[in-house]
C-alpha cells in the first residue's frame, strides 16, 4: 500500500478540514480587498467575474478529471473480484476431473483459498503487518496448489491436467493484478493541485465580494461544501479498503458459501 500518510487519513475528516480552509480563504479575500483603496486594481471590474468564471471552470474540469481517474480504479477493482471468483470456480470444477487423492486435496486447498480471500476482503483496516501476514498465507496456498498440479503433470501428463493449468495460472495471475490495483491510487500531487486551485478560486470570490462591500458567507460556505463533497467522493472511491463506498465482494462471498455447502454435503 502507499506509504504516504495522506492515503491513511479519513476522507471525511480531510473534507471537513477543506471546508474550513476554503471558507477561511474566502473571508481572507473579502477582508483584504475590503481594506484596499478602490481603483487599486488595473483590471476592469467587468473582467474580474470573467477571470473568476475561468478559474471555477478550471476547478470543475480538474474535479471531473480526478473523479474519472478514481472511478476507473474503483471499477477495475470491482471487475477483478468477479474475474477472480470465476477463475477459482473454474479451477475447482476442473479439479474434480483430476485423479485421486490429489483431486480432493486440491479442492480442499481451493476452499481454504476462497475463505482466506473473503477474510482479506472483510478487513476494515490496512495495517501493513496484517496485510503482509495474509499475503504470506495466500502465497503459501498458491504454492501448494501449484505443487500438486506440477506433480500431477509429472505423474500422468494428459489433456485433462493441461486444461486444469489454464484457470489455475489465471487465478494466480489475478492475484498480482489485484495487488497492483490496490496500490494504484490517484497521485498525491493531483490532490495538491486541486487544493491550490480551490483556495485560489475562493480567495478571488472573496476579493470580488470585498470590492463591492457585499458579504455572502452562506453562498461561499455552500460552494466550499460542494467542492469538498466532490473531493470526499473522489477520495472515498480511491480507498480500496476503508470508506463508505467499498468494492463489492459478493462474487467471492457467494463462491465461498457454495464451496462450503458442497464440502458439507460431501463429508457425510
Amino acid at each position: 500500500m502507499q506509504e504516504n500518510v495522506f492515503y491513511r487519513l479519513d476522507p471525511l475528516l480531510i473534507c471537513l478540514v477543506l471546508v474550513g480552509v476554503l471558507v477561511a480563504a474566502s473571508e481572507i479575500g473579502f477582508w483584504v480587498k475590503g481594506r484596499m483603496a478602490k481603483g487599486a486594481d488595473s483590471i476592469g471590474k467587468g473582467d474580474i467575474p470573467l477571470i473568476i468564471g475561468a478559474v471555477l471552470t478550471l476547478l470543475a474540469l480538474l474535479l471531473g478529471f480526478t473523479y474519472s481517474m478514481s472511478e476507473g480504479r474503483f471499477e477495475e477493482r470491482r471487475q477483478l473480484v468477479i474475474d477472480e471468483a470465476n477463475a477459482i470456480g473454474t479451477t475447482y470444477l476442473r479439479a474434480k476431473a483430476l485423479p485421486e487423492p490429489r483431486s480432493s486435496e486440491i479442492q480442499r486447498l481451493l476452499r481454504q483459498y476462497t475463505a482466506l480471500l473473503v477474510e482479506i476482503a472483510g478487513r476494515i483496516e490496512d495495517d501493513p503487518e496484517k496485510i503482509r501476514a495474509m499475503d504470506n498465507r495466500e502465497k503459501k496456498l498458491e504454492s501448494l496448489l501449484w505443487s500438486h498440479a506440477a506433480a500431477l503433470a509429472r505423474e500422468n501428463p494428459n489433456p485433462v491436467i493441461s486444461a486444469f493449468f489454464v484457470p489455475l495460472n489465471e487465478m494466480i495471475d489475478l492475484r498480482a493484478k489485484k495487488l497492483a490495483a490496490l496500490r494504484n491510487r490517484v497521485p498525491f500531487p493531483i490532490y495538491v493541485v486541486l487544493l491550490i486551485v480551490s483556495v485560489i478560486a475562493l480567495l478571488m470570490i472573496g476579493s470580488y465580494l470585498g470590492s463591492h462591500r457585499q458579504r455572502a458567507l452562506i453562498v461561499t460556505a455552500l460552494l466550499a461544501l460542494l467542492v469538498a463533497s466532490v473531493m470526499w467522493l473522489i477520495m472515498d472511491l480511491d480507498q480500496p479498503v476503508r470508506g463508505a463506498i467499498r468494492t463489492s465482494q459478493q462474487s467471492l462471498i457467494d463462491l465461498n458459501e457454495e464451496l462450503s455447502q458442497e464440502s458439507g454435503e460431501a463429508s457425510p
